[in-house]
Order: structure tokens, then C-alpha cells, then sequence
């Protein structure tokens, strides 16, 4: 087991903060291991000018872009204001406006595939919303923002199209 590999793609996978407590029960290993693991992968970012980076605060990492490329990014970000939506974006969006709140992994389970990207892209977009579960305090729900209900002209989530009929197929 490549311990600073599943790691990566833990933090990548997440878009989230991940605290080492949570992430030492998920892998049934040591905080110190873990620990160890994280502070290796962030070294071999630094050294190896990478365009990611590690960053921790108070026992939470999060894998985050290399400031700078800033730049460069900000130029994709405005291609992808600038841009229609993709398929799998409306698709999500058209998720979260019918079954939300709903979380990231109830999103990915109905799609079959890992949404994080696409949410990320319809937060930066304020077509969406996330808020702490209150249910688990490691996760987030996502709901339309109001920026969507203004920009489809209506009041409330109950005024789209067929919703309380596919609201509640959703649930049963």
C-alpha cells in the first residue's frame, strides 16, 4: 500500500480539509503514520514545484493549487463563467435543484461518477450553495442558490417544472 498515493487521492478526491484523525480510522493507521505520510507528500510538492501544494491547519490538510499559477487559473475560471454549462453540469444542477439538499456522495451515487469537480464549478458559477450536514459534521449539503432562482425567474425551488411530482419520485 502506497500510503502517500491513497492519501493524494483522498485530498484530491475530497476538494474538503481532511483532518488526520478522520483519515487515520478511514486507512486503520496511525495519527503519527499519517502524519508523517502528509508532511512527505507536501515536501515532495515543494521540492518538486508542483502545481499542487499541501497546506494544514490545526490537524486538517486540504490539496490545493500552487499560488503561483494564479494567473493562469483565473484565466480557466473566466472561460468557465464565460462558458454554457456542460451536460454533466446541467445534470448535476438539475440533482441538487430536485433532490437537494442533498450531499456529494448521494450526487455521486446517482450519477455514478464523482461529481466533485462539477460542484466546485457550480459553486464558483453561485448556481449553488454548500452548508454543513447537520447530521455529520464532516460532509456538506447542497442546495440552488438564490443567484439560480433569480436567473430562471422564479421565487422559490417549487415553481420548476414538474417538481413536486419528481421531488417526490425521488424519494420513494
Amino acid at each position: 500500500m502506497d500510503l502517500e498515493s491513497i492519501l493524494e487521492s483522498l485530498l484530491f478526491a475530497s476538494g474538503e480539509p481532511q483532518a488526520v484523525a478522520e483519515l487515520s480510522v478511514l486507512l486503520n493507521e496511525k495519527k503519527e503514520i499519517i502524519q508523517e505520510a502528509l508532511l512527505k507528500l507536501k515536501n515532495s510538492y515543494e521540492t518538486e514545484k508542483r502545481g499542487l501544494r499541501l497546506i494544514n491547519n490545526d490537524s486538517k490538510w486540504l490539496l490545493t493549487t500552487n499560488p503561483a499559477n494564479l494567473p493562469f487559473l483565473n484565466k480557466l475560471k473566466k472561460e468557465v463563467f464565460e462558458g454554457d454549462l456542460s451536460p454533466a453540469a446541467a445534470e448535476t444542477l438539475a440533482i441538487v435543484s430536485y433532490r437537494g439538499p442533498i450531499s456529494r456522495a448521494e450526487i455521486n451515487e446517482i450519477r455514478g461518477v464523482d461529481s466533485s469537480y462539477i460542484l466546485h464549478q457550480l459553486l464558483l458559477r453561485e448556481l449553488i450553495e454548500r452548508f454543513p450536514n447537520p447530521k455529520r459534521t464532516n460532509t456538506f449539503l447542497y442546495n440552488i442558490s438564490f443567484k439560480f432562482l433569480n436567473h430562471l425567474g422564479i421565487s422559490s425551488v417549487k415553481d420548476l417544472p414538474n417538481y413536486e411530482e419528481l421531488h417526490q419520485k425521488t424519494f420513494q
